[in-house]
C-alpha cells in the first residue's frame, strides 16, 4: 500500500515515520521550498499540564497529552531522534499565590508546588522568587525543526520519498486510489493523510468536507542573556523562556492580529526587560530575530485526526500544540488508515 503524506511539518514528518516502521511504502510531498514549515517556528515547549500563567482550557485533554509525551519518549529513544528533546521539566506560576495553588491541584500529581529550596536549585538566580511555583518534571523541550527533521531523516532511511510539490488538487481516481496533483509531477496514491495545516480545508473542501484550521499568529524570538542561568522552559504571567544550544534563548509571545511589527517587538522586549528583573540581571538581555508563525488550530478542541466520511482512505489531521502531540497522532492517522 502506498500513501501520500501532504505536508512535511512535523505532524506529517512524524506520521511518515510510523508508517515507514510499519512497512508502508509512503511519499512525503512539500511545498516548502523556500520557507520553513511553520513546525519550524513554534516555541518547543513539549507541554502536556499548560501553564499557570494561562487561563485553564476546558478543551485540553490532559490524559491524551501524557499520552504523548509517552508516545515521544519511545518513538525518540533511537537514532537519528536520539538526545533531540531535553526532559527537565517546566517551571510556572500565575499572578497570585493561590491561582498557582489551584493550577498544581487541577493538573494533578504531575506537577507540584516546589519548596524554596528545590527551587532555588531548579531556578537560581531567582531576584524575588513567587510565593507559589508550579514545576512539571516530565515536560521537554526542543528544536521543533530539528525533530521534524529527525522524524523524516528515519522516515527516509526505511525507504520514504521526500518530494517538492504543492499539492493542490486530490482526485478520486476510477480504478482506486487518489492523485495528489498541483505543482510538480501527479501521483497516484492508496491512501492519503492530509498534513498541511491552514492548507487542509481546501483540499478537505474537494470531497464535500467542511473542516476548519484558522492560522492563529504568534511571535518566536531569541535573545542572549550572558549572565541567566536557565536549563527548562519559564512560563510566568511576564514571559515564557528557554534556554537553546543554537540561539542562546528563546521566547514566545501571542501576537495580535494585524499588528505591526514594531508593537511585536516592543512586546518582545518588554517580556526581556521582565527576565532581568525577575533573575536581576545586571544588564537587558539583547534581542534577536523575532518571527511570526500561523499556528494552524482546529476547530473544536484544537486536535484533528480523522477519516473523512466521503473519502475512504483520506485520513485528515492537523493539531496544536502539533509538536508536543506528533508521536500520539501520529499513531492514531496510522490506525485509521489501517482500518481502511
Amino acid at each position: 500500500m502506498r500513501v501520500g503524506v501532504v505536508g512535511s511539518g512535523v505532524l506529517g514528518a512524524a506520521v511518515a515515520d510510523e508508517l515507514v516502521r510499519r512497512g508502508l511504502s509512503v511519499v512525503v510531498c512539500t511545498a516548502e521550498e523556500s520557507l520553513p514549515p511553520v513546525t519550524d517556528l513554534a516555541f518547543g515547549w513539549l507541554n502536556s499540564h499548560g501553564s499557570a500563567a494561562e487561563p485553564p482550557s476546558g478543551a485540553r485533554d490532559g490524559d491524551e497529552f501524557a499520552r504523548s509525551l509517552d508516545a515521544l519518549r519511545h518513538a525518540t529513544a533511537t537514532s537519528p531522534l536520539r538526545d533531540v528533546i531535553t526532559w527537565t521539566g517546566a517551571v510556572s506560576w500565575a499572578p497570585t499565590p493561590t491561582a498557582t495553588a489551584r493550577f498544581a491541584e487541577r493538573a494533578g500529581p504531575g506537577v507540584a508546588i516546589l519548596e524554596p529550596e528545590a527551587l532555588r536549585q531548579i531556578l537560581p538566580g531567582l531576584r524575588v522568587p513567587p510565593t507559589a511555583v508550579a514545576y512539571a518534571s516530565d515536560e521537554g523541550m526542543v528544536e521543533p525543526d530539528e525533530l521534524r527533521r529527525a522524524f523524516l531523516a528515519r522516515a527516509r532511511a526505511g525507504g520514504a520519498t521526500v518530494v517538492a510539490a504543492r499539492v493542490d488538487r486530490v482526485r478520486a481516481r476510477r480504478a482506486g486510489g487518489y492523485e495528489l496533483s498541483g505543482t510538480g509531477a501527479a501521483l497516484v496514491v492508496d491512501r492519503v493523510v492530509l498534513a498541511c495545516g491552514t492548507g487542509l480545508p481546501a483540499l478537505a473542501e474537494q470531497f464535500g468536507e467542511h473542516i476548519e484550521v484558522p492560522g492563529v499568529p504568534a511571535a518566536r524570538f531569541v535573545f542572549s542573556a550572558p549572565e541567566l542561568r536557565l536549563d527548562r522552559v519559564v512560563s510566568t504571567p511576564d514571559f515564557e523562556i528557554r534556554p537553546s544550544a543554537r540561539h542562546g534563548f528563546v521566547g514566545a509571545e501571542d501576537v495580535v492580529p494585524g499588528e505591526p511589527e514594531t508593537a511585536t517587538r516592543a512586546r518582545a522586549r518588554a517580556s526581556l526587560s521582565a527576565v532581568r528583573e525577575a533573575f536581576g540581571l545586571p544588564r537587558e538581555p539583547v534581542l534577536g530575530d523575532v518571527t511570526v508563525g500561523f499556528r494552524p488550530i482546529p476547530a473544536g478542541d484544537g486536535v484533528l485526526c480523522a477519516p473523512l466520511a466521503s473519502a475512504p482512505g483520506v485520513v485528515a489531521l492537523a493539531a496544536h500544540p502539533g509538536v508536543t502531540l506528533a508521536a500520539s497522532l501520529a499513531l492514531r492517522a496510522a490506525e485509521q488508515l489501517g482500518n481502511r
